[in-house]
């Protein structure tokens, strides 16, 4: 199999030079055939339209020089190339720091106690990103991270998951980032009894979701939750109708799978004291095909920061200081705004 070529501008010079040429025959006949059938660009915008074609057919050799630049260890970051993280800070997102074990630290949770970690899911859900701190390794269990998991892949957001910890006391140091849905995949598979659950709490809460919202009943101030339909199967489902919806609303619980995840998982895992913790370590075992640690660290010089930004691969990149996390921004962004700061000083 031919090796993927991850050049920043993958064509030779050669290459580039004709593009170029080819690029500025084919604006000029463009224009040429607009301003016969349309009248533009009129007489007074000749010589802006045939700069701005020139530009244009220069971009090719441009990326080209660019390329070669990258390719050799050249000092891109020094001189005109910078990172302005005073701009980069308005595009980037630090998010939603979720509290430890998901609120609830040291204590198994099931039945009438899975509402207490409701608020707190709701708010992790509506963030783009979430904060999981480590910390020492004692704060989070394996079993909540799978609920949070859970939520985030199903509703789609947050959908980037970054972790930190405390190491060598130096606390929110930043460990990796990932999508949901990629470290759902991985933790399913570290026990049997998470995948049953997982789809146990999805079939219950998909046999729920046909009964659409409750009607008020008379007097027309109030909701009861129904009892189960005949046809609905299952313990989890039958067990738990008070969980469906809620009776101020009348409208589906919306975090139903997770919520019945977790009353499970505190039942079967959590109360039996089987509850993993996750340290530093446990996260590398876990999750090492899908965490994504590159960064790039603000105290830096600018040959690191703008090597680190084109050898990145991903849509997103984070930000550290002294390596401690600070934000995750779009890399696109930040080669707009790399690019914008060299063409104000060019």
């Amino acid at each position: 199999m031919k090796p993927r070529d991850h050049s920043f501008w993958p064509f030779t010079p050669k290459v580039s030079i004709i593009t170029a040429v080819v690029v500025l025959l084919v604006l000029l006949l463009l224009t040429g055939v607009l301003r016969v059938y349309t009248g533009w660009p009129a007489d007074s915008a000749n010589n802006t339209v045939l700069i701005g074609i020139f530009i244009l057919s220069l971009l090719p050799i441009v990326l080209a020089i660019l390329n070669v630049v990258i390719e050799r260890g050249g000092s891109i970051g020094y001189g005109d190339l910078k990172i302005d993280f005073s701009k980069i800070q308005q595009l980037s997102n630090s998010g939603f720091t979720v509290p430890a074990n998901i609120g609830v630290r040291g204590q198994y949770v099931a039945d009438s106690g899975t509402s207490n970690i409701l608020e707190t899911l709701r708010a992790a859900t509506s963030s783009g990103v979430a904060v999981i701190d480590l910390e020492d390794g004692h704060a989070w269990w394996e079993t909540r991270l799978l609920v949070l998991l859970a939520g985030a892949d199903r509703l789609k957001k947050p959908d980037k998951i970054v972790f930190v910890a405390t190491v060598e006391a130096r606390e929110q140091t930043y460990l990796g980032w990932a999508r949901p849905g990629d470290l759902l995949e991985q933790l399913l598979k570290e026990d049997p009894r998470y995948l049953r659950t997982f789809y146990a709490a999805r079939a219950a809460a998909a046999q729920w979701a046909l009964l659409g919202p409750l009607a008020l009943l008379p007097p027309g101030s109030y909701y009861n939750a129904p009892p189960p339909p005949p046809w609905m199967q299952g313990i989890l489902a039958l067990s738990h109708a008070w969980m469906a919806f809620s009776t101020t609303t009348g409208l589906p619980n919306e975090l139903l799978t997770e919520q019945l995840l977790q009353n499970e998982l505190g039942q079967t895992i959590e109360s039996t004291g089987g509850a993993k913790h996750i340290s530093t370590v446990h996260l590398d075992n876990l999750f090492k095909p899908v965490l994504i640690k590159k960064q790039i660290d603000k105290n830096w010089d600018n040959e690191q920061q703008t090597n680190a930004l084109f050898a990145n691969e991903d849509p997103f990149i984070v930000i550290t200081e002294s390596g401690k996390y600070s934000a995750i921004v779009s890399a696109q962004s930040l080669y707009n705004e790399v690019l914008r700061g060299f063409l104000k000083t060019a």
